[in-house]
């Protein structure tokens, strides 16, 4: 189960609610934010993002707001996959990399588990989001893109307990 709120030097990160479905809705279904995820549906509604809300995501979900409003989401999955996304108009402030390396910081703080990820290869930013945060490419794999209709080549990522300790030591 999720802190209830984490905070970072300009955002707060806390479970995602129902009364966010507007701010999803609009931020992820902006084409140049939906088109770098492989699973949500295009175009993305406001039904889509009360079905995400109403599937049981509180507990992995983080909100990520900025200014009181939200502005993205950064998740880990039951099964240890670090997943994300931000709004346009956040883009290239480095509000990713601050929220994501807070997320991934909680979870070793009380877990071993590797972490992994994954990255269009197109989608340098999310490349470089995870770099920073210390995940090494692993294998490359072909993804089914929902929001593109077909296939994309996804670079698969991970990062070990111990890599991340060592380089936060």
């Amino acid at each position: 189960m999720l802190d209830r709120v984490l905070h970072t030097k300009r955002l707060k990160l806390r479970p995602v609610r129902a009364a966010d479905a507007k701010e999803i809705a609009e931020g992820i279904g902006e084409w140049e934010v939906i088109r770098w995820l492989t699973s949500p549906p295009w175009p993305y509604s406001l039904a889509d993002a009360e079905w995400f809300l109403g599937q049981d995501t509180r507990n992995t979900d983080y909100g990520i707001e900025l200014d009181g409003a939200l502005r993205g989401v950064v998740s880990i999955s039951s099964d240890f996959d670090l997943g994300y996304w931000l709004a346009i108009p956040c883009h290239g402030h480095g509000y990713m990399t601050e929220a994501a390396s807070a997320v991934v910081a909680k979870h070793f703080e009380h877990s071993n588990a590797a972490l992994t990820s994954g990255y269009l290869l197109e989608n340098a930013a999310s490349a470089n989001v995870l770099g920073k945060i210390g995940f090494r490419n692993t294998f490359l794999r072909t993804d089914y893109s929902t929001p593109m209709k077909a296939d994309v080549q996804v670079q698969r990522v991970e990062l070990t307990a111990q890599k991340y300790r060592t380089d936060h030591a």
